[in-house]
This record gives C-alpha cells, structure tokens and sequence, in this order.
C-alpha cells in the first residue's frame, strides 16, 4: 500500500495544500492554461455536461453515486479535461481531498497480480482512506479499460456497498472492446449519475464549429449561439437544404437569410481556419493551440510527435493490450492510402474473417476509424415504411479526424519527421487525398451530429453507389416530427465543379433513390440552391452538424 500511497500523493498534487499553482506543474494543464491566457482554449462541450450532470448532481445531494465510463481516443483530452473541473471546483472551494485521480496505464501496478482482484482492492482501500462520512467523493481512474475484469471489478463493488451513496466515479477508456458486455454486467448498477449518460460518454475529436468558436472570438461565438446553437434551428437548416421545408418556411425562419449572412459576414475567417490549421491539426486541442500559435508568427507548425507518439505509435502499441499483432495492424495502416476509401472485408489484410472482423473493431473502438455501408438499390429505401437497409458486406473506410489521417499516412510509411511539409507536398501532388479528405471530414461531422443519432449501434448513414458509379459520398437519415424519412444525400468538392455533372447525378438520386436535393460541399465561397441540388461551402455545412 505504500507504493500507492506515494502514487496517489503523485497523481493528486491538489491535495498538499502549499502547492496552490500544481496545475502549472501538470502536463496534461500546463499547455491548456498556456492557451487559456492567449486566449485560444474553450473547454469542450462535454466538460459543461459532466458539470451540470454529474459533478454538480454528485455535490447537490450526497445520496446522489454512479460510475461513468468516459472514452476517446488517447490524446484527445480527456484527462486534460476532469482535472481542467476539479481545478475549477477547488477554485470554488471544494475541499481538495474530495477528488482523487489515478492513472492506471503503469504496467507496474498489475505486476504479480490477478488484475480484477487488484483492481477491486485498489480501488476499496481509495475509498476507505478518502470517502468522509456525508461528504462526496469523485474518484478518476484513467485508462481503466485497458485491463481485464475491470468492469466485473466494479460490479463487486457495488454489490458489497462499496461503491455507494456520495461516491461518483468516472472511468476513462480509449477503446471500446468490451464496452457491449460492460453494459449488459453493468446493467441496473450504474447508479442514477452513471444511467443520466446510458453508463458511457464518448469524447470525440473537437468539431470544425468548436474549434470555431474558440479561436474566432467572442463575437462570432455570440453569433453561433444565438443563429445557429439551437437543435431545432440546425434541424431546420439541414431540412431546408435537404429540401423537406418549404419557400415559405424559408422566409418564416430566414435560412437563405442566414446563409448568406454567414458567407459574407464570416466566410473569410472560416475558410482560413479551416485551410490553414484544421486540415492539419483535426481535433486534437494541443494540435491546434500550437497551430494557431505559430501561424500567427508565420508558418503553420505541429510537432512531428502529434502526429507520429501521440497517434499513430500509440494506435500501434495499444493493439498488443488486445492480444493483436502489431505487425499485422502496421500492415493494415499502410494499405490506408486516402481518408475515404471503399473496401471489403478482406481487401485491408488477408486473414480469416473473423479475424478480419477484430482489427476492424480495433479500429473502429479507438474513435478514429468509421465503416459505412452501401446502398446500391433503390429498393433499399422505403420512403412508406421509413426504412432504410444497407448493404454491409461492402463499406467504405473513413478516418475521422484530419490529424489522425496524416498520422496514420506518415507513420505507416515511415515518415516521422517535417510532417507537415511532407504533408502540404502530397496534398499539392495529388489532389484526390485532399478532396477524401473534405468527404471524410464532412461524413464524420454527419456520424457524430445529434441529428442522425441512434439509440442502436447502427449509425444512419452509408453511401450511394449504382454500376460501378459513386452518386452520393454519403446518406444520412432520420425520422422527423412529421413522421417523414429525411434523406440528407451529401457530395464533397474541391476545386472546380462540373455543374453538368452535378445536376445529372441529382435527377438521378431523385428519380431513383428518392432523394429530394443533393447537398453539395465545397471548398469555394458559393452558395448556390437550386431544386434539386445545393452548393454549400464545407465551412458553412459543418456549423450544423
């Protein structure tokens, strides 16, 4: 017990109370708070609801306890961001040894010990020393789902009263392997904080609209909260585009009003943003701070180690915790030749399907990687009944950040310094990686919009293919309160357009596959709305997803 004693006064620095600058210190803080004084860093939204909905529960009623399993991809800020709430609660002067934070991705926790049983001591003997009768206790334990039998671990814990009233606790994972049969061991004992989130909560890469309103400035923030912020306005504006409104709800509620106000009003600046730091720096906030940071001085610039440490070496090594084959998985990684790419089952790696099938899950568990299906028949959508049936033997590959695809391309083909010249170089040779890359893009923000969510693990969304011809890089849908079946069919640009073609695919998604109008996003400040077609700047169509 000593060793973790000396661990948790290691990983709790809060806690001696002469060291009130300990953020300073941290580094998962320093750069965050770096950012915050240059005025660059916005919490992300997640933090505002695990505020109000289990920090603030927790310490409003002390009968109030849960378990929460916060994922995301490593690096993405997930520890940046519970530590960046309980500096923020000992600013409000919540008593510090109420919040106890624990990594446990140290290999030399576990040496000659069964994992779960360690686990569930581990965490019996925490509560036992810090949990103070009637008053809260939040308890963080990073990187917990990398080991076997965590989650049967909390399972005993509550079950013998352990994990109780006035104890909240919040588990991260980068992947989610197991977290289907967590859920079913887990049913019924994620207590009321934990069941507010369905017992998990998935941090994904920062949204193109975050990043917006973090480094834009106050005003265009004020804009987007008052424009754009609400649901039902993005809903609107989505099914205006989509053409389910009508002309008269366009002047009722001012869409192409908006529209254009946004293009000339903000156009600029978004473009720029876009261009010149988030097709480099994806999501990831310590990407992006120093991106902005040395674009202001002159070129853009992130570390080589962003890229190579952060993403691509840890997606590797991870693999081995999941009993895969690194050699295999750097195999697959450099068979990924664009951002959006069709595949089958087994065109990424020669292996038995079932085997197949558990680097796929890999890949898909770390929050970088989707696989969408195909929709090569009309009879696949069924506007009466509201269904719509993919093909899912075919899909197609997206990676779903910008800075994961650059890691992944570099890293793969042993690329691992001046990343980003390496980088700008390919996407001036080969303008087909620059335009995937708007599609996956543009299909990750759709994956991830409130819109098309589902409660199922089946997302909304595929893509159109008939013959051998792509008509539409993406189709997303939804139910709406009119009891219709939107059919939101999306194209990605760049460069110049062929109009002609543009408007051929358009009858035919309309005549064949019901689609209302294509919805088509570029890199070019034009807004163009015809019947059966949109062109939309990409910077524009992300604000309302």
């Amino acid at each position: 017990m000593e060793k973790i004693d000396n661990l948790l006064k290691e990983s709790c620095p809060w806690q001696d109370q002469s060291n009130k600058e300990w953020y300073v210190k941290d580094g998962d803080l320093r750069e965050l708070i770096e950012a915050e004084k240059q005025g660059l860093f916005h919490p992300p939204k997640i933090k505002y609801v695990l505020e109000k909905y289990f920090f603030d529960e927790l310490f409003k009623d002390s009968n109030k306890y849960g378990i929460l399993i916060l994922r995301g991809p490593r690096r993405i800020g997930k520890s940046s961001t519970l530590k960046y709430l309980v500096k923020e609660y000992i600013d409000k002067k919540e008593d510090p040894n109420r919040f106890v934070y624990l990594s446990l991705d140290k290999e030399d926790l576990f040496i000659g010990s069964k994992k779960r049983i360690f686990l569930r001591e581990l965490i019996k003997n925490i509560i036992n020393k810090y949990k103070k009768e009637n008053k809260p206790l939040v308890l963080i334990l990073d990187e917990v789902t990398f080991y076997e039998g965590w989650c049967r671990a909390f399972k005993n814990l509550i079950d013998e009263g352990i994990i109780g009233p006035g104890i909240g606790m919040i588990a991260t994972g980068s992947y989610s392997l197991d977290l289907s049969s967590a859920k079913r061991e887990l049913s019924g004992r994620f207590g009321p904080l934990g069941e507010a989130f369905g017992g998990d909560i998935f941090m994904y890469p920062r949204k193109f609209i975050e990043l917006s309103e973090s480094l834009l400035g106050g005003d265009f923030k004020n804009f987007i909260g008052k424009s754009i912020g609400d649901f039902g306005k993005r809903c609107g504006m989505i099914e205006y585009l989509a053409n389910y409104q009508t002309k008269e709800n366009n002047i009722k509620f001012g869409y192409e009003q908006l529209l254009n106000q946004i293009l000339y009003q903000y156009y600029d600046d978004l473009h720029d943003l876009f261009k010149e730091i988030y097709l480099y720096s994806g999501g990831y906030p310590r990407s992006f701070y120093r991106a902005i940071l040395s674009k202001r001085s002159g070129e853009v610039a992130v570390s080589d180690s962003r890229y190579i440490e952060d993403i691509y070496n840890l997606l590797v090594t991870d693999s081995k915790k999941f009993r895969l084959s690194e050699e295999t998985l750097k195999s697959i990684l450099k068979k990924v030749e664009f951002p959006s790419m069709e595949i089958t089952h087994t065109s990424l790696i020669k292996l038995k399907k079932e085997d197949v099938e558990k680097y796929i899950s890999y890949l898909k568990a770390s929050g970088l990687f989707a696989f969408i299906p195909l929709i090569s028949s009309s009879t696949q959508i069924d506007v009466e009944n509201l269904l719509v049936t993919p093909n899912r033997e075919k899909l197609k590959l997206i990676v779903t950040d910008p800075a994961a695809f650059i890691a992944i391309y570099m890293g793969s083909r042993g690329i691992t310094r001046d990343i980003i010249k390496h980088t700008k170089e390919i996407f001036a040779q080969k303008e087909k990686i620059k335009e995937l890359l708007f599609e996956s893009i543009v299909i990750s923000h759709l994956l991830r919009s409130p819109l098309f969510r589902k409660s199922s693990l089946v997302e909304n969304i595929c893509f159109i293919k008939k013959e051998r011809e792509e008509l539409a890089d993406s189709l997303s849908w939804y139910v709406n309160w009119k009891n219709e079946l939107v059919l939101v069919a999306v194209e990605a640009k760049t460069g110049n357009m062929d109009l002609k073609e543009i408007k051929r695919k358009s009858k035919i998604l309309k005549d064949k596959f019901k689609i209302r109008r294509l919805i088509v996003v570029s890199n070019n400040k034009e807004l163009k709305i015809e019947e059966d077609y949109v062109v939309i700047p990409i910077e524009i169509f992300l604000l309302f997803l």
